[in-house]
């Protein structure tokens, strides 16, 4: 009966994953009332384990351990604007879902960690994949970078963390925010911000209003180059790491430190 509960808990995560994450892509953010629901049923089927299986004190102790750990992770990402609330939820969620890994999988260390950091770091690895489509992107658009009026660092970090497009096109784009912040000074004339990260509650359409007055204003045209980065749907993400974690387990860290550090951790 207890693997019949673990699989419940499995299919139950993926169906949420799988439809929050439709809403991330979509609107990038999620109802409250989903992670009430998804939260309730964690703890029903938590519950239905602790009683059926007749689990020791030990199954608690694991149960704080997990949700500890993604209250202490995820509240520190979200403080530091890396995460949005949706993102958080689905963290503590999952952490309260499954303390332990449900199944047995291929990659596995020797000290035993809570299931929820195999994902998030599963899903910090999947993510890389957002800069490395940058940089092939930004190969075609180097003459680009060369043009940038901007200190090389910020020329680099460009090259991973967005993309060139013209003001006319980036207009029509969603979820997408400038690097280069651009605003009217007292004196009428351009100024000019770099950055290298936007906070979590700004609005792409904020930012696209002030640059449909600006070349209203005859300060830019159209047709100027701009570069932005897109807001990145981490629940898509997540679910990935739960996937990748549910079926490999802990392999980019068994990868690392076996093979990279020399650490016999697997």
């Amino acid at each position: 009966m207890f693997h019949v509960i673990e699989e419940l808990k499995v299919v139950t995560s993926l169906i949420f994953l799988i439809y929050i994450s439709m809403l991330d892509v979509k609107y990038r953010e999620v109802d409250l009332k989903v992670w009430f629901i998804f939260g309730i049923m964690a703890a029903t089927l938590n519950l239905a384990e602790f009683v059926i299986s007749n689990i020791s004190l030990d199954f608690i102790l694991k149960l704080a351990i997990s949700a500890l750990s993604a209250l202490s992770i995820g509240g520190l990402a979200y403080y530091l604007d890396l995460f949005g609330g949706a993102d958080f939820f689905a963290i503590l969620t999952l952490a309260i879902m499954h303390p332990w890994h449900p199944f047995k999988p291929l990659f596995e260390l020797k000290l035993s960690l809570p299931f929820i950091l195999s994902v998030l770091v599963n899903s910090l690895i999947s993510s890389l994949i957002i800069p490395l489509m940058n940089i092939v992107r930004n190969l075609s658009h180097l003459s680009l970078m060369f043009k940038l009026r901007a200190p090389r660092r910020y020329k680099i970090a460009y090259m991973f963390l967005g993309f060139p497009v013209t003001i006319e096109k980036y207009l029509e784009m969603k979820f997408t925010y400038p690097l280069i912040i651009y605003k009217e000074a007292q004196n009428g004339e351009l100024e000019t911000t770099y950055r290298l990260s936007f906070s979590i509650v700004e609005e792409h359409y904020e930012h696209q209003d002030v640059l449909r007055k600006l070349v209203e204003r005859g300060l830019l045209r159209y047709g100027d180059v701009i570069w932005v980065t897109q807001g990145i749907p981490l629940l898509v993400f997540i679910t990935f790491g739960y996937i990748i974690s549910l079926v490999f387990g802990d392999v980019i860290l068994c990868l690392l430190l076996t093979h990279v550090l020399k650490v016999p951790a697997c």
